[in-house]
Formats: C-alpha cells, structure tokens, sequence
C-alpha cells in the first residue's frame, strides 16, 4: 500500500521531503509512524517524537484532512491512496 506523507509549517523545513509517496507495510497510522521513525532524518524526529517514541501531543494528524483523533488515531486503518499530515499546533501568548 502506498500513502502520500505532509509534512507543514515548522516540520517541512526539518523534513527531507516535505512531500511523498511511502509504501507501507502496515495499514494503521500507528504503522506509519513507527515507519517514519525508522526512516526520518534525526532533525525532524527529535521534533516529531518524544523520548517514549510516540507523536508529541502538539503535533496534529489529519487523513484526507480529517483529525486522525476522529478516526481512531493511531488505530486507524489507512487505504491505498490516503493522505497523511502532520501539522505542528501554535501556541503562544
């Protein structure tokens, strides 16, 4: 199966490809993300990863611009052809 990653904001200028196509071997959002852990530069994961090796909560997920959080999170099934992207949330004051 293959899925086209976005990476957006403050994550596309640590990423070496802000856009892409990966094949997957899993079907779940949780597969991909342990795929891209494999596979990011060390840049980009010390942003997109805690310590535990799970997506920092500041990070937001949409699949074919729906919040994963809707979908199932990290349990939601993926299918050939889907969209993934990250976007970093703003905070400030």
């Amino acid at each position: 199966m293959t899925v086209r990653v976005r990476y957006l904001a403050v994550l596309k200028g640590l990423a070496q490809e802000p856009e892409r196509t990966v094949r997957l071997r899993g079907e779940s959002l949780g597969d991909l993300l342990k795929h891209l852990r494999k596979v990011e530069d060390c840049s980009l994961k010390a942003r997109f990863f805690n310590d535990g090796g799970e997506i920092r909560p500041d990070i937001l997920v949409f699949i074919n611009n729906v919040d994963a959080s809707l979908l199932g999170g990290t349990g939601a099934v993926l299918k050939d052809g889907d969209e993934v992207t990250f976007l970093p949330s703003v905070h400030g004051g």
